[in-house]
């Protein structure tokens, strides 16, 4: 993909970036949050896991985590170059923490129900994400990934 400048990148770039960006961290420090996960689990560290299985919950973050991440970056930069063209110069840092808040916000969307199974997999690595999945819309429906 080609970026038309520097200063303003085109859209496919920033989807592909945001998207990949998310994937390399969220994949990284999965280890790290399995184990995190599993020490606040009410059931104790050992019973959730342990160490066992410390990749228990990827599938979600896989299927989650490009799309939460492309879905902020789009957002940021659509908001922050909207804004641009229409307030002052010396409001530009309002405008990034502006643009940044409607991108947490759009990217939770898709973040939030991928953290429920992800975090449900990890306290309960028996099951893999699409059976918690399944699990959780049938006990509590799609309210259930809130």
């Amino acid at each position: 993909m080609e970026v038309a400048n520097s200063t303003n990148p085109n859209f496919g770039y920033i989807l592909m970036s945001g998207a990949m960006a998310g994937l390399c961290v969220d994949l990284t420090l999965f280890p790290l949050d399995t184990i995190k996960t599993r020490l606040q689990s009410s059931q104790g560290f050992w019973k959730a896991g342990g160490l066992r299985n410390i990749y228990s919950g990827i599938g979600s973050v896989a299927v989650g985590s490009s799309p939460g991440s492309a879905v902020f970056f789009c957002t940021y930069e659509m908001i922050k170059s909207v804004c641009s063209t229409s307030v002052s110069q010396n409001y530009q840092s309002l405008i990034h923490m502006f643009a940044a808040s409607c991108g947490e916000v759009a990217s939770c969307i898709v973040r939030v129900p991928t953290e429920v199974i992800k975090q449900r997999t990890q306290a309960n690595s028996k099951f893999s994400s699409w059976k918690i999945l399944q699990i959780t819309i049938k006990t509590e429906g799609f309210r259930g990934l809130l």
